[in-house]
């Protein structure tokens, strides 16, 4: 029973990622219910975490993460999911949560910026081909950044819920 809330959350990790590479949108609920899960988990008999250290890394993730919501830099979506991961992370898995979220990030962000680099090149013709009615506008890329919060989550919760370790 112990291992039900975790591995409900792993489910909605998955949820959350392909929601957020095919729409580019995490909803709301799926934060919600990743918190839920926490908090019914933390008063479960038997469990003994330091709840107090879960909270202060996950708002301490939260506070950076809105400043880069603020600058039009994150997506609100993103900062929720990656809030409420880290309350789950918590001290022992904080590590390999942020790891591998910021390797998989990076990954995606190259995935996306290389096709860009190409089309970089059709930009910078856009003048001429906008004088024979040709030119599409330049596309905007964002990176479907809830993938790699929902892989570092995954990796974090396993790790620290699931396989025991």
């Amino acid at each position: 029973m112990s291992q039900l809330y975790p591995m409900l959350t792993l489910l909605l990790l998955g949820f959350a990622a392909v929601s957020d590479c095919t729409t580019r949108i995490i909803r709301n609920w799926i934060s919600l219910a990743i918190l839920l899960l926490f908090v019914l988990y933390a008063v479960s008999p038997g469990i003994n975490l330091d709840v107090i250290a879960h909270i202060l890394l996950a708002g301490g993730l939260f506070l950076l993460l809105f400043a880069g919501f603020a600058f039009n830099k994150v997506g609100g979506g993103d900062v929720k999911l990656a809030t409420v991961t880290m309350l789950w992370a918590g001290p022992a898995a904080a590590g390999d949560f942020l790891m591998v979220t910021a390797l998989v990030g990076g990954l995606l962000a190259l995935i996306v910026i290389i096709p860009q680099a190409r089309l970089m090149q059709q930009w910078m013709l856009a003048p001429v081909l906008r004088l024979i009615d040709r030119a599409e506008p330049f596309p905007t890329h964002t990176v479907p950044y809830g993938i790699a919060i929902a892989a570092g989550g995954c990796v974090a919760l396993y790790g620290r819920y699931v396989s025991g370790n």
